[in-house]
């Protein structure tokens, strides 16, 4: 009976949401990411057990019994139906507004979708403009949208396309939702004007989270989000760990203190991720919706993915890492080394090849 409910659920939640968006339901995946380029510990993005927003969930009066069903929050009467743990997405940024980092999260699956309506639930008590409660300013969280013809958009919690806001007084969350029966505007990110987008394509769509707690009025610096919308279906948790524990990891820096932050996991390159800085140059790096591949030779990795170059998209980045630690000495210390190649439309526009100075660079077993 249990499973037959929730299956119920589940397909109501995807009829639902395809009725209100006029399209066909898309699925897709939430995965955070960190753009830290320098290293400076101040963004932390992650989806966390216990602190989304609660659609049907478990209470106990008493401390022995449980109540399930006994708990809705009124912003959320519907949710992502997959999320049984009420997880949330945490975005944090500490410190100001200008150090160039960010938290946030990409939307892996929306490509080539025909986009009317974009949303998140937002851990907040009040409306938009309201300071307690989680930062919502003009310009973070935001979505970033770029369309199938390369034209960029944005979208940010309180900016003047305003979004419907779906909230009970002193209750625990805001619901917001841009588009959806109406027209679909966003921010256009050339002219600065907004622009109808409503049954365009879809290239890609991040959130960013890129305002410090300098910025007003909350002065937080934080953010807890979840049933993330795309056409009226929300997804409310991000992806499983890897079925095989073979998370790869590396970071460090060369001798002209170029630095990166890498993991990687063959079993789900969707997981995987790079932040790359090379400030001699000028050229930032970040790995967009995971990797494509993950690869193995000897004591190597090497992931290849869509990605950002000083925040354009359009770009591929091939990184591979080797771990050369077995073959430290005292006389020829080695802690490894790494390749990166960046291409474009007109092929490869940045490369490099070094040993690291400091760090490390670990391979699953």
């Amino acid at each position: 009976m249990k499973y037959s409910t929730w299956l119920l659920t589940v397909v109501l939640a995807i009829v639902i949401g395809t009725l209100r968006s006029g399209v066909a339901a898309v699925r897709f995946n939430v995965i955070p990411f960190e753009f830290d380029p320098v290293g400076t510990h101040l963004v932390a993005s992650e989806w966390e057990e216990g602190i989304g927003c609660p659609t049907n969930a478990t209470t106990t009066p008493d401390g022995t019994t449980a109540v399930p069903n006994s708990y809705t929050d009124p912003a959320c009467p519907t949710g992502d139906p997959s999320d049984r743990r009420n997880t949330g997405l945490l975005l944090a940024k500490t410190g100001p507004t200008a150090n160039v980092a960010a938290a946030g999260a990409t939307l892996k699956g929306v490509r080539g979708t025909t986009i009317t309506e974009l949303g998140y639930d937002i851990r907040k008590p009040g409306a938009s403009a309201d300071p307690r409660g989680s930062h919502c300013g003009a310009g973070a969280p935001r979505f970033n949208i770029t369309l199938s013809d390369g034209s960029s958009f944005f979208l940010g919690c309180n900016s003047p396309v305003a979004p419907v806001q779906q909230f009970v007084v002193d209750s625990g969350w805001l619901r917001l939702r841009w588009g959806g029966a109406g027209v679909l505007e966003a921010f256009n990110a050339t002219t600065g004007l907004p622009e109808n987008i409503s049954g365009r394509q879809v290239r890609e769509i991040s959130i960013v989270f890129d305002e410090g707690q300098d910025a007003g009025p909350d002065n937080f610096g934080m953010a807890v989000l979840d049933n993330v919308d795309v056409n009226g279906v929300m997804v409310g948790r991000g992806p499983e760990e890897p079925r095989e524990k073979d998370r790869d990891e590396g970071e460090g820096e060369d001798k002209d203190h170029r630095r990166f932050s890498a993991h990687s996991s063959a079993s789900r390159p969707e997981s995987s991720g790079l932040s790359f800085n090379d400030a001699m140059e000028g050229v930032r790096v970040q790995m967009l919706d995971g990797a494509k591949s993950v690869s193995y030779s000897g004591t190597c990795v090497t992931s290849v993915g869509d990605a950002l170059l000083n925040e354009e998209s359009g770009y591929t980045v091939t990184f591979a890492a080797c771990d050369l630690s077995a073959l430290s000495t005292s006389l020829t210390p080695s802690i490894g080394n790494y390749t990166i190649t960046v291409t474009g439309p007109s092929g490869v526009v940045y490369q490099k090849a070094e040993a690291l100075t400091a760090g490390r660079v670990t391979l699953h077993p």
